[in-house]
């Protein structure tokens, strides 16, 4: 397979508000759109990878469509403090480590038709201070390290059947986060994974019920 990569030479060249990337690039270069301040909407029609901080600091993006993407690098949205929803592909494989973190406004993250995403990173959504709604995939196994880390409008989360591992500081500093389903195919919850959780919430009870350590800010 040839894989056509678009770099940062030729993003600056043709970089507009509303940013459509030709069908016969299949790779955005790592760092090709970094701290760009002029895009406000991209459409990734064929793009399947999206490498390290790709779209790190673009400022003024709303909304990035990228319905081919089968992996999406370390930071690649990182710092995007105007996106306000990211939905998944179901062929998405792979996200990267803080690979959304700091997007301020983000309030939806949809996983709903993903089946092969097994793991949400390190810090992947962290410091989402508006992130609401959440629907994880289905086959996700592994939770990491502040993965949700001071999204402080964290309301419910339905974690999925099947997953195993629920990383340290997983949900720190989720100061609304009321009610969280816990599937018993979990065997290891990780210290402080939710510490901070509001308290009276029927998370709190959960927590009485099944002996977990609560404690609160």
């Amino acid at each position: 397979m040839v894989y056509k990569v678009l770099s940062r030479e030729n993003v600056l060249r043709g970089v507009q508000e509303d940013y459509v990337i030709e069908p016969y690039y299949t790779v955005l270069e790592k760092e090709a759109l970094k701290n760009n301040i002029k895009v406000k909407k991209i459409v990734m029609t064929n793009i399947g990878v999206i490498e390290k901080q790709g779209l790190y600091g673009c400022t003024a993006l709303r909304n990035a469509d990228f319905p081919k993407t089968v992996k999406i690098g370390k930071e690649a949205f990182a710092n995007c403090s105007n996106m306000k929803e990211a939905m998944f592909p179901m062929n998405l494989c792979q996200i990267g480590e803080g690979a959304f973190s700091k997007c301020k406004r983000l309030s939806r993250a949809e996983f709903s038709e993903n089946k092969k995403c097994k793991t949400i990173p390190k810090e992947a959504f962290a410091e989402c201070r508006k992130l609401k709604s959440l629907v994880l995939p289905s086959r996700v196994e592994e939770i990491g390290e502040k993965a949700f880390f001071k999204c402080d409008s964290l309301e419910e989360v339905i974690l999925p059947d099947g997953l195993k591992y629920i990383g340290d500081s997983a949900f720190l500093k989720c100061r609304q986060l009321q009610y969280i389903r816990i599937p018993e195919s979990v065997h290891t919850i990780e210290k402080w994974a939710f510490h901070g959780c509001k308290r009276g919430s029927a998370m709190e009870e959960y927590a009485k019920q099944y002996g977990m350590e609560m404690e609160y800010l």
